[in-house]
């Protein structure tokens, strides 16, 4: 039989190593959790800061392209934090994708408007151009009238559907920014009141064009 003493050490140096390994686990779960924060963060606030340069950008001839390059580096950052070791805060990264994603698009929807927005113009532009020219009409005329039209209503349909979705998706950005803040503070997420003014432009936008696409089309109805 073992001695009564040598169960008892034995006991305690078993706790012992059980209490050591518990320790040891939870510092290596606290050390893994802080690294992912860390790297998620540096993630968040650079694609925050590609959100505001985005928003910040007026429409121009290099304007889309500005835009979907900040896009594409957004895209990059969400590869990354797929690829990004999430056992340790699984809520962490799950609130940080939503947020990521949702700049993402917010970038992407941007440049489309911006870039059917650019045609619209041109568009309605020669429209112009040739409805000064209903002194000379004739049936030719009155053809290519109808074609400018609709290639002109094409254009602004693919607009309107790229501004409506720019409305929803900055609508919809506050709240991923309230989970995610949960989770990393407000610092390094993209300001509200920016996105409301931003939502705001774009809703202005939209209508302006809205506007304007009516005045086009009373002054291109043909008889």
């Amino acid at each position: 039989m073992i001695p009564l003493p040598r169960l008892k050490a034995s006991g305690i140096g078993l706790a012992a190593l059980a209490l050591f390994l518990a320790l040891a686990y939870w510092g290596y779960r606290t050390y893994a959790k802080s690294q992912l924060q860390k790297a998620v963060i540096e993630l968040v606030k650079d694609s925050s800061d590609r959100l505001r340069a985005g928003l910040g950008i007026e429409a121009g001839a290099a304007s889309v392209a500005k835009i979907d390059d900040l896009a594409q580096e957004v895209d990059k950052h969400v590869i990354e934090l797929n690829r990004l070791s999430a056992s340790s805060d699984r809520a962490l990264v799950d609130a940080a994708e939503e947020y990521l994603l949702t700049i993402r698009q917010i970038l992407r929807s941007l440049a489309a408007s911006q870039r059917y927005r650019a045609q619209v113009m041109a568009r309605d532009s020669a429209l112009r151009d040739h409805m000064r020219g209903s002194s000379r009409r004739s049936r030719a005329w009155i053809d290519e009238a109808v074609r400018m039209k609709d290639r002109l209503e094409k254009d602004y349909f693919d607009y309107r559907l790229s501004a409506e979705a720019l409305g929803r998706l900055l609508e919809s950005l506050p709240e991923a920014r309230k989970k995610l803040a949960l989770h990393v503070g407000a610092a390094p997420l993209a300001d509200e009141t920016a996105l409301r003014n931003a939502s705001r432009r774009a809703l202005e936008s939209s209508k302006r064009m809205a506007e304007e696409m009516e005045r086009m089309r009373q002054l291109a109805a043909v008889r």
